[in-house]
């Protein structure tokens, strides 16, 4: 998830959170490691749980077997 946005950040020279993950790691900043592995770790299983229901409203064939 991260090094995804890691390798588009250093790319096009955006700021974002890949960048402070990347700048905190290397300036071993353990709190900002934490947060950003905590905002990753929440943030993965809420988007795949909110496609896993869009699917479930856009197909009703697809649930729970």
């Amino acid at each position: 998830l991260l090094s995804g946005a890691v390798l588009t950040e250093t790319i096009f020279n955006w700021p974002g959170l890949g960048r402070y993950a990347t700048t905190s790691v290397t300036s071993l900043d353990f709190p900002a490691v934490m947060g950003v592995t905590l905002v990753a770790a929440i943030v993965y299983p809420t988007v795949n749980t909110l496609v896993d229901i869009g699917y479930r409203v856009v197909d009703p064939r697809v649930g729970v077997e």
